[in-house]
């Protein structure tokens, strides 16, 4: 995938590990470090479910595949987008160019997958990667404290203390310390307890608090953990509105692409394009809506069944047209012109245009 900034990949569904039909499209596009990812499900034969997408590397006959987002199908159809860093793969040991396919589970015996590096794959070699830990800062050895010099400390000689008088209240402190000496242990613990209920004491090195803070740790980190915020990459999912951003013929397109899907007709050329019918002809600027009256187009329709509106590089810029299926003739060239559509572009590819099947086509 080196160089690699804008490719289409198909999604096919398994079952039991062989590859059935045709399940929908990805749209992956990399730009300045950021992946886009667009996924489009379309497959009757999929009950609603909610299903995790990943992107996957295959290393030693193993399937190492990376949670991206979830995703909603039903009715057989879904459609998503997401957008990440593609440095964040590196937290699972991996790079973005180690990637080759995307993987979505739908049950026991089937699946979704993808993949633009050609391979056998299989339910049983898959495998969901957890991030790795970063190393543990090294724990410095405690500086030694200099010893300060004891010194015999001196027995307090007692102190005969006169009654009566001021130095009366002085008998009765020291009275009342003897008292203290003559209680038994389990006495004086208790009116200890007494003290620190009555005059609690915070310190930030307690250990019941430094407890509670771990417990609190760790039951944040189990409920991250239970909704995959630690284990996913950090995608953000982008509302399907985003698609169709901006005005003009590319949110058109856009727009028609997720209902009709794509559409490659012409052979060996990159030329992506959408099956319309008639109706879609409402999703064009109003001043266009001529064109399903135009009786060229509706020869053309009504003989295959479709038209197309495609999307085409040409000089540096992206560029929209719409197509009427026909074969190349004289007399269909001569028409074809004077309704509007003068090129013609062969499905298969071939030297010669006469009596092959294509599209005549006009720049819109």
């Amino acid at each position: 995938m080196a160089g690699l900034q804008r490719f289409i990949t198909y999604i096919n569904k398994y079952e039991n590990d062989e590859k059935t039909d045709s399940a929908g499209f990805a749209k992956i596009e990399i730009r300045s470090g950021i992946c886009r990812m667009e996924v489009h499900i379309r497959n009757g034969n999929i009950e609603n479910m909610q299903a995790t997408v990943y992107i996957f590397a295959k290393k030693e006959a193993i399937i190492h595949g990376i949670p991206v987002g979830s995703m909603e199908i039903a009715r057989g159809s879904s459609d998503v987008r997401y957008a990440f860093d593609t440095k964040e793969i590196q937290s699972y040991g991996l790079t973005m160019e180690d990637m080759q396919g995307i993987w979505i589970p739908l049950d026991e015996n089937s699946f979704l997958a993808s993949q633009w590096k050609e391979g056998k794959i299989s339910k049983e070699q898959f495998h969901i990667m957890e991030k790795e830990e970063p190393p543990a800062p090294k724990e410095q050895a405690p500086k030694m404290q200099p010893q300060k010099e004891s010194h015999p400390q001196k027995t307090a000689e007692p102190k005969t203390v006169p009654s009566g008088g001021p130095a009366g209240k002085g008998a009765a402190e020291t009275e009342e310390a003897l008292n203290q000496e003559n209680k038994s242990p389990n006495e004086r613990d208790t009116r200890g307890m007494e003290d620190a209920v009555s005059n609690p004491v915070k310190t930030a090195d307690n250990p019941e608090e430094v407890g509670r803070k771990e417990d609190d740790a760790t039951e944040q980190k189990i409920l991250k953990e239970e909704r995959g915020e630690d284990r996913n990459l950090r995608a953000t999912e982008l509302p399907l509105e985003e698609f169709f951003e901006g005005r003009g013929w590319g949110a058109v397109y856009r727009k028609l692409r997720l209902k009709c899907g794509v559409y490659f007709p012409f052979e060996g050329r990159e030329i992506e394009c959408i099956r319309m019918s008639l109706n879609d002809l409402r999703e064009f600027p109003q001043k266009y809506w001529y064109l399903g009256k135009n009786s060229f187009l509706l020869h053309g329709f009504f003989n295959y069944r479709h038209i197309l509106f495609g999307e085409m590089e040409r000089g540096g810029k992206n560029e929209y047209f719409i197509g009427v299926p026909g074969v190349y003739q004289n007399q269909e060239r001569i028409m074809a012109s004077m309704f509007g559509f003068p090129e013609f572009c062969t499905a298969r590819n071939s030297e010669y245009k006469t009596g092959n099947f294509g599209y005549w086509y006009r720049i819109i």
